[in-house]
């Protein structure tokens, strides 16, 4: 059966017998804290154990997960076991051991990102009682929504510039984002200081954003050798593939923005002040050069050709990287005719 992350805790508290949980998804950070939470909610009864198993071990001893699942500890009750590395050829073990459920155990499989063939995730999905939860990369409502959160939890006053720093700047994956804004949270533990976005910048040592900036600069002025190494460098680090087509895309966005009021009559000055954040001085030279540079209808057509690939990696995580390169390459590589020397 599928479900959705704001029913699980009602599904735990409604439900005091064998649960089984599929957590899967290219959110490797998201399944992670959903494993975390859904285990906390047993863990701090302090009758469960947490148990860690292997799928590989399944090859050796199909029964090694059964004996597992039924064996009684001296010192719990009950006991979650958690288990990864299970493949389809696994799927006749989960199946027996879920049609012959102790009501002492939870189980929660997690894995990466299952395509709609996979026979674990389809018994998971068909089977009344079991229960499936998708953990896609956190898009921009999901950013925000997190960025309240922390907001709120901690009693901070975060500006509209902040905020719409951290939303650029966080990634895709939960487990990443959380850890930017643990660091936050750590700096400014129970400070009446208030909280500027330069001090963020600081806080997040803001290497990858730095980078990102390098990279959307070097696109626009088409410079594809040094695209091309940013790139790799920021794919290397762990920089997600949508992270940087969202980079680039918000780029053109401020460039876009700019244009049209340029249209209007206004001056670059004047124009450049409804972007929020406002241009870094550092960054108003290349900038105003891009503006300048770059016709309108160009930006518009390679703001659609990035948005089809965000889907594209979306859709096919394997191919998310093939398809981000290639994306960003051929935009600096059209930047090459606006700045020929």
């Amino acid at each position: 059966m599928i479900i959705k992350e704001h029913q699980i805790k009602k599904i735990i508290d409604e439900k005091n017998q064998f649960l089984s949980f599929l957590i899967y998804g290219p959110n490797e950070g998201l399944v992670r804290e959903q494993v975390d939470k859904i285990t906390h909610n047993y863990i701090d009864k302090n009758e469960y154990e947490r148990i860690s198993f292997n799928g590989k071990d399944l090859d050796n001893d199909p029964t090694s997960l059964d004996g597992i699942i039924r064996s009684v500890s001296m010192f719990y009750t009950n006991k979650i076991v958690i288990a990864d590395a299970i493949k389809d050829k696994h799927i006749k073990i989960i199946e027996e051991i879920i049609l012959n459920a102790p009501q002492q155990t939870i189980l929660i499989i997690k894995d990466g990102n299952l395509n709609k063939s996979s026979k674990i995730r389809k018994f998971f999905e068909n089977d009344k009682k079991c229960l499936s939860l998708a953990c896609y990369e956190d898009d921009s409502r999901s950013i925000i929504k997190n960025i309240d959160e922390f907001v709120e939890r901690n009693h901070f006053d975060l500006n509209r510039d902040i905020k719409n720093y951290l939303l650029q700047s966080l990634s895709n994956d939960r487990m990443i984002s959380r850890g930017e804004l643990e660091k936050i949270e750590i700096f400014f533990y129970k400070s009446k200081t208030k909280i500027e976005l330069d001090d963020v910048k600081k806080i997040l040592n803001d290497s990858s954003s730095n980078n990102l900036n390098k990279m959307n600069e070097n696109v626009m002025f088409g410079n594809t050798s040094k695209s091309s190494k940013i790139v790799n460098k920021l794919l290397s680090e762990g920089t997600s593939p949508i992270s940087l087509i969202r980079s680039l895309i918000n780029y053109l966005l401020r460039i876009q923005q700019t244009k049209i009021e340029m249209k209007k009559g206004n001056n670059f000055d004047i124009s450049i002040k409804i972007l929020r954040p406002p241009v870094f001085w550092k960054d108003k030279d290349s900038f105003q050069k891009h503006c300048y540079k770059w016709p309108l209808q160009g930006i518009e057509s390679n703001l659609n050709k990035l948005l089809e690939t965000e889907i594209a990696c979306k859709l096919n995580s394997k191919l998310a990287i093939f398809n981000c390169e290639k994306s960003i390459l051929l935009i600096a590589n059209n930047g090459k005719q606006y700045f020929k020397n």
